[in-house]
């Protein structure tokens, strides 16, 4: 794990130097006022407890302004764009900068951080940590060694979210537990789609949804060994079956056929359409107009943040979504909060920090004021738990999540992870669009990981051998 934070932080510094001599300016950055290093300025004018936080969630400003108007000491907060934060983070502390105390940082960023010496010890908050916030959200903060230097105000579990209607139409029935049988396993996701295209609907935007599924067993590196089990030869079939069978509705993540599917009918895809060059109102009006070649998207499989993406793109579909389990329980971005090491006020960040993750009326409050996210608290989750989430068919969401948190197991999480995985989606892709078999696919996988990672292995039984 060193040797890959150590290479991964010293790719990240030649990408810094490079962005260095190619800007001018932080373009991509949200400012909230024209000093984004107002440290300086607040030690000879402003007031001692005022601090500066670096976020990539305009969350925050939210949390900053509650916190002025209880405490009285302000939070400067400056947004920066999710491409360019965690450069800005290894060039700035790299330096031992002392213009920004708090940070915050994704989980597949806080082990390079830590490993830095970038974020502050707040092992002062373990025990409350530990035993009041969601448990995989304190795994996820702790280094190496078990110290804490990292907290959330939220958490992210997984989920199917899936349309009530067509559940009904299809399966005859749009309860839960019954339509997370259907995502079960990668073969139940296959029965599945053959059932909705009998009926002209697509069970995912595309197979990239799939993707979240890929830790069902095993970590992907295990022993200094690339893992790739039988459930994941599983998730490989699966996605070339459902893409060379059409059926997925080829509107890729975050394109304008994707949201435009959320509200309804859509003209139904091909592989190699331009889904980036398409107008999300004028794909709507066609797949309203109806007749032939016109599909609907079943499910979506995301964090419990992209619950919110689907309620807020559904328009007249709102209230007609569900959530249900899938393959396994897994986790997916997050916004923690970490102090820096080089900062001059950290008694007042470690306040504020305490202020958005541990205080039970800040989270009660952010529950309401974000109108869904899933907060880390899980005695608030608890009180709320009989909730009925309108935007989900009155579903009790919050206890749904509660749930499928306890399921979390955060020790399938490698620091290799996200690079594995593109080049595992890479392979999936080559065979989905006919370019390479599976067995030339998966050697070139191997190939790909064994030449970024020197220090990994192949086991004597994976399914491919590169002799």
């Amino acid at each position: 794990m060193k040797k890959l934070t150590a290479m991964l932080l010293a790719l990240m510094m030649v990408i810094s130097l490079a962005a260095c001599s190619n800007k001018t300016g932080d373009d991509n950055k949200d400012k909230t006022n024209d000093n984004p290093g107002g440290q300086q300025q607040g030690e000879q004018g402003g007031q001692q407890d005022d601090i500066v936080l670096w976020t990539l969630s305009n969350d925050l400003k939210q949390f900053a302004e509650r916190y002025e108007q209880q405490t009285g000491n302000h939070v400067e907060v400056v947004v920066f764009d999710s491409a360019d934060f965690s450069t800005k983070i290894m060039q700035t502390l790299g330096g031992k900068s002392k213009d920004v105390d708090v940070f915050v940082g994704e989980p597949q960023m806080l082990p390079n951080f830590f490993e830095a010496g970038f974020s502050a010890d707040l092992s002062e908050f373990d025990s409350e940590v530990k035993n009041r916030l969601v448990d995989y959200t304190y795994e996820a903060g702790c280094d190496e060694d078990g110290v804490l230097r990292a907290i959330s105000y939220q958490a992210c579990p997984g989920s199917v979210i899936y349309r009530l209607d067509l559940a009904e139409e299809v399966f005859g029935t749009s309860d839960p537990d019954e339509i997370g049988k259907l995502f079960s396993s990668f073969s139940a996701i296959e029965d599945t789609a053959a059932k909705l295209q009998a009926k002209g609907y697509s069970i995912f935007g595309d197979t990239g949804s799939l993707r979240w599924f890929s830790i069902s067993s095993n970590p992907w590196v295990k022993d200094g060994q690339i893992i790739v089990d039988q459930d994941r030869l599983d998730y490989f079939d699966c996605a070339v079956e459902l893409y060379q069978k059409n059926q997925v509705a080829f509107a890729t993540e975050w394109s304008a056929p994707w949201y435009a599917s959320m509200a309804g009918p859509l003209p139904q895809l091909a592989d190699g359409d331009d889904v980036w060059g398409m107008d999300k109102d004028a794909l709507m009006s066609e797949g309203q107009a109806g007749g032939e070649g016109i599909t609907q998207v079943f499910s979506y499989v995301m964090p419990s943040w992209g619950a919110l993406i689907v309620r807020d793109n559904a328009e007249g579909n709102k209230g007609n979504f569900g959530v249900c389990s899938g393959v396994c329980s897994f986790f997916g971005g997050g916004t923690f909060l970490t102090v820096n090491e080089y900062s001059q006020h950290k008694e007042a960040a470690k306040a504020f920090i305490e202020f958005c993750t541990l205080n039970d009326d800040t989270a009660q409050w952010w529950l309401e004021a974000s109108n869904g996210d899933v907060v880390n608290n899980k005695a608030v989750l608890e009180n709320n738990k009989d909730y009925q989430n309108e935007s989900f068919g009155n579903q009790n969401t919050y206890a749904f999540y509660l749930k499928e948190m306890e399921h979390i197991d955060y020790g399938m999480i490698t620091g290799y992870d996200d690079p594995i995985k593109e080049a595992f989606g890479a392979a999936i892709m080559s065979v989905q669009k006919g370019q390479q078999t599976k067995e030339a696919a998966l050697k070139e996988f191997y190939t790909t990981v064994i030449t970024q990672f020197p220090e990994l292995s192949i086991p004597d039984d994976a399914p491919v051998s590169l002799g």
